[in-house]
């Protein structure tokens, strides 16, 4: 918490709520974490402070992410590299403000171009495979804008995803957009399954083998999908590949202690005799993804490396991968 407190301190009080909000779990998403992030460095390029105090508070605060929640969605690093990656060439001055809003703005209006083309494939591929009922797990902003973009209404089944409450944030979305929203518990995936014409998750992260990285339960959806021939695909922007896999650095086991989630509402007592402590990040292998859904087109999962290095190469070649 240290670390922490040292980077809020950095920050203008609009700001360190958004921060606030990330490192406690009240705003959910790597893809809103990342926009929390961008507004976060222009409101310190908002700041009158020294042009060379700019730049290192900015660049501060992307390391700090990098190194946190960068562990559990491979995104942030990308994100982070991409939106300062001109702070080390730049000699502090009048125009260091500047730079870091041209940068974070180039940024946004990049990531909207790949997000407007992944709801362009979306909606050809539910179209086209005459798709009338959904399901998605896990609040995903990629998956929401998604199914909010669909023209006809559909059926949405929304699991509740309940390690971290995932499920919710989508209903009224979801509402809004003219869909029928079947709101159920996730145990009972398995019993609309039939029903439903395809899965649709986000993912924290994925590696270039066409493993996909997403809140528990994602795996137990794909095994069954799998058992009972219903397309499982994963939207994400390539933004979110993590290629330190491809040199065997993998992944940390990310886990929490869901006691104030799954213990509310029991004695005291009970609730800190009982250890409550687990697994919040799963991997989903290749063989379970129909496909991924990208910017660069509807990608089998087993066809994803060479899409995944190439993309990984414009963005972090010679920059941090922590």
């Amino acid at each position: 918490m240290q670390a922490a407190e040292k980077i809020r301190e950095l920050l203008p009080k609009e700001a360190a709520r958004q921060f606030d909000d990330i490192i406690q779990g009240r705003v959910l998403g790597a893809g809103t974490h990342i926009r929390m992030i961008g507004n976060m460095m222009l409101a310190i390029a908002g700041l009158d402070i020294p042009s060379g105090e700019m730049i290192s508070r900015c660049t501060a605060l992307g390391e700090y992410f990098k190194e946190t929640r960068g562990k559990s969605s491979y995104a942030i690093i990308s994100a982070v590299n991409l939106m300062t990656g001109g702070f080390a060439d730049c000699e502090p001055g009048p125009e260091s403000a500047q730079l870091i809003r041209d940068s974070v703005e180039a940024f946004f209006a990049d990531s909207a171009k790949a997000t407007g083309k992944i709801v362009e494939y979306f909606t050809r591929l539910v179209e086209n495979r005459h798709m009338k009922t959904l399901m998605v797990f896990d609040y995903s902003s990629t998956v929401e804008k998604c199914l909010c973009a669909l023209e006809q209404p559909v059926t949405v089944y929304v699991p509740e995803s309940r390690v971290i409450d995932g499920g919710r944030p989508f209903v009224g979305p979801f509402v809004r957009a003219g869909h029928k929203v079947r709101f159920i518990a996730d145990a009972a995936m398995l019993t609309v399954l039939r029903d439903v014409d395809g899965v649709f998750i986000g993912a924290e992260t994925f590696y270039p083998d066409g493993t996909a990285f997403n809140t528990a339960g994602s795996d137990l959806l794909a095994e069954v999908c799998g058992l009972y021939h219903v397309p499982y695909y994963v939207l994400t922007p390539l933004l979110k590949v993590d290629m330190r896999a491809a040199a065997g650095t993998l992944k940390q086991v990310i886990s929490a202690d869901l006691a104030g989630r799954l213990g509310a509402g029991w004695e005291q007592d009970l609730r800190e005799a009982v250890d409550f402590h687990s697994i919040e990040l799963v991997a989903v292998g290749p063989k379970l993804v129909t496909a991924f859904v990208t910017e660069e087109g509807i990608i089998p999962a087993t066809a994803m490396f060479h899409t995944a290095a190439a993309y990984d190469r414009r963005v972090n070649e010679g920059r941090s991968r922590r």
